[in-house]
């Protein structure tokens, strides 16, 4: 079984949440940025049986492609994943869109192809007040239609 999804996003996206809900993986999970500091694995099984390997990446920032933080060392697992699933979270007080482009560009500007590998775009959070208001408007300023709702805290969501 080979590594097929990475989830990257900014710190505290939901990342490590919804892997511990559709893996049997125990990340560390806390309401601060940069509780994972080393990649977390799960293996996800679809309904038919087949399984695949999630990896859920420590948050990247702004600046990850010139070596900020460990954003290197985090980009070097990317590589291997066949898919990315793009997590957005849609907390109040976050500039979506921005924070959208933050992480596509520092995909396009570490190089490797990274930004043109299939994606998978989600909207996290969805359980907050205002959050349907806000991916609507992610939706018109980035284009994408194609998104996944998803709540981890209210599991029957994912």
């Amino acid at each position: 079984m080979s590594l097929k999804a990475g989830i990257v996003g900014l710190p505290n996206a939901g990342k490590s949440t919804f892997l511990s809900v559709v893996t049997r993986a125990n990340p560390e999970i806390a309401d601060y940025p940069f509780t994972t500091i080393v990649p977390n694995l799960g293996v996800a099984e679809s309904k038919d049986g087949r399984s695949f390997v999630i990896a859920d990446l420590p948050g990247l920032i702004e600046g990850a492609a010139e070596g900020k933080g460990l954003g290197l060392r985090f980009l070097r697992h990317v590589e291997r994943c066949k898919v990315l699933m793009h997590f957005i979270s849609m907390e109040e007080g976050q500039d979506q869109y921005q924070n959208y482009l933050i992480i596509e560009d520092e995909l396009k500007k570490y190089g490797s192809n990274l930004a043109k590998k299939p994606k998978i775009f989600v909207a996290t959070k969805m359980d907050e007040e205002g959050a349907d208001e806000r991916l609507e408007e992610f939706k018109k300023k980035s284009g994408i239609n194609d998104i996944i709702s998803i709540s981890c805290i209210m599991e029957n969501n994912i």
